[in-house]
């Protein structure tokens, strides 16, 4: 989805529709016959041809997704929806291959650093983002979605107290984030290792 600077998607089509209703009072600068007319024709029908075509891709990775195993795992999060639960599954892949939450945690690359100074050595540095890029910013994605839903439907969500405690101890809101993606891949581990749904 294309960047929409923090406003939800439905402020820009009230835009959409507002520009529509004032074209309707407006007199055109150019006859229907122009070359502008036309190459807008084209680029709406282009745009037209692509949304139909990204939404077929959806549908037909949605129905993929529930032939999987922990797709109902998953889509049982509270915040994670049919879609987000097909992209998790398109890339952690099975996710019964991972013996423990260390492994897949440095698949994502969320695992933490090691930073050493002289004999100090921290064993919780920032993450190592050595692994699957895409499914970091997936569940990076996710956890804000969660967290945002959840401060207005469900307060009591396990990942938006984490959120709350990691804001209370002055991480930045990135870093908050950051530490709820950890957090959520640990929840979909387990669910998914014990085949059960989220409460």
């Amino acid at each position: 989805m294309a960047n929409t600077n923090g406003r939800h998607i439905n402020y820009y089509k009230r835009k959409a529709i507002k520009i529509k209703d004032l074209a309707k009072l407006s007199f055109p600068g150019v006859p229907k016959d122009s070359n502008n007319v036309q190459n807008l024709q084209q680029i709406v029908d282009i745009i037209i041809s692509i949304t139909n075509e990204k939404l077929s891709v959806e549908s037909n990775l949605i129905a993929l997704a529930k032939q999987t195993a922990f797709f109902d795992n998953i889509v049982s999060i509270f915040g994670i929806g049919d879609l987000s639960a097909s992209l998790i599954i398109a890339e952690l892949k099975d996710i019964s291959r991972f013996s423990n939450i260390k492994q897949l945690t440095a698949f994502c690359g969320l695992d933490p650093t090691i930073v050493q100074s002289g004999k100090s050595i921290n064993f919780h540095g920032p993450i190592s983002k050595r692994g699957n890029k895409y499914a970091r910013r997936l569940l990076f994605n996710c956890s804000r979605n969660i967290i945002s839903l959840s401060a207005k439907l469900n307060r009591d969500n396990p990942l938006f107290l984490y959120y709350l405690k990691k804001k209370q101890e002055g991480k930045h809101y990135y870093a908050c984030l950051t530490a709820c993606s950890t957090k959520l891949i640990r929840i979909i581990f387990a669910l998914c290792k014990d085949n059960s749904n989220a409460l």
